[in-house]
């Protein structure tokens, strides 16, 4: 997708990203932090963080389009290594969010050949892992965001 109505896609689809990353990144410290969340939430967190990571690289597909007709420049190219990278921050936190909902089901937890305790600290270190792909995923939307920004306004 190159072009919504005939202007550059990217610049509008990246609106969603920009906002879409924290949201979601914020949503699993929440889930992660406080369990009564996880449970209220449900599995929106996950759809969340699911729908965020399908928008990144179409996001990044259609910077891709914008930036073979723009001149190069070290802004630029530093706005797309970025760009390309985001998906490395928010791929993991799908899939510790999905995870983290998943360990909350007694359907999925029956089927795990671990003891109560085992089950304890996996929820645990998965909690903390989420925490720390969150904090990743928000630092690189706004390493990604501020590049762009400086690319095109710097």
């Amino acid at each position: 997708m190159d072009t919504i109505n005939g202007l550059p896609a990217h610049p509008l689809l990246v609106h969603f990203v920009v906002v879409a990353v924290p949201v979601a990144a914020l949503v699993a410290i929440a889930i992660a932090a406080w369990p009564r969340a996880r449970k209220a939430l449900g599995a929106f967190p996950s759809l969340l963080a699911l729908v965020t990571l399908i928008a990144v690289p179409i996001t990044t597909s259609a910077g891709e389009s914008l930036e073979k007709t723009l001149p190069e420049t070290p802004q630029l190219q530093r706005h797309a290594e970025l760009g390309d990278e985001l998906i490395l921050a928010v791929g993991p936190l799908f899939g510790l969010v999905a995870l983290l909902y998943l360990l909350q089901l007694p359907a999925v937890t029956a089927r795990l050949p671990l003891s109560e305790s085992a089950l304890k600290w996996l929820d645990v270190t998965v909690r903390v892992a989420t925490v720390a792909a969150a904090i990743a995923a928000l630092i690189m939307v706004v390493l990604a965001g501020d590049s762009g920004a400086k690319s095109v306004w710097g």
